[in-house]
């Protein structure tokens, strides 16, 4: 499988039903692999488990694709989805729509 990132993980049934307009093939780049982090989202009781997707390899469409879905979903304005993403760098992906993490670099199994 040829990629341009080293790190992903594939969404679940639940991730494709959600984000499968923006991720076709299942695969989303994340920044950290193999592991979800724990955060608080906005809008949200409690602390979730998150993969962090890697904003800046999300292509163009992919990056508006998400500010449609969320935008819709949460009633904000894309523009300002935007400028908290690029502010952070990353997307919060919640574990619950991931079925497996991976990577391309063997360092991190040894």
């Amino acid at each position: 499988m040829n990629r341009q990132f080293h790190h992903w993980v594939h969404l679940n049934e639940e991730g494709q039903k959600q984000f499968g307009s923006v991720f076709p093939n299942g695969i989303v780049p994340v920044r950290r692999p193999l592991f979800p982090q724990n955060a608080t989202l906005q809008g949200q009781s409690g602390v979730q488990r998150v993969y962090e997707v890697d904003w800046q390899q999300l292509s163009s469409e992919q990056k508006e694709g998400i500010l449609d879905i969320l935008s819709q979903r949460f009633g904000a304005p894309k523009d300002v989805i935007r400028k908290q993403f690029e502010k952070d760098g990353f997307i919060p992906l919640r574990e619950q729509f991931v079925s497996s993490a991976g990577t391309d670099q063997i360092g991190l199994f040894i």
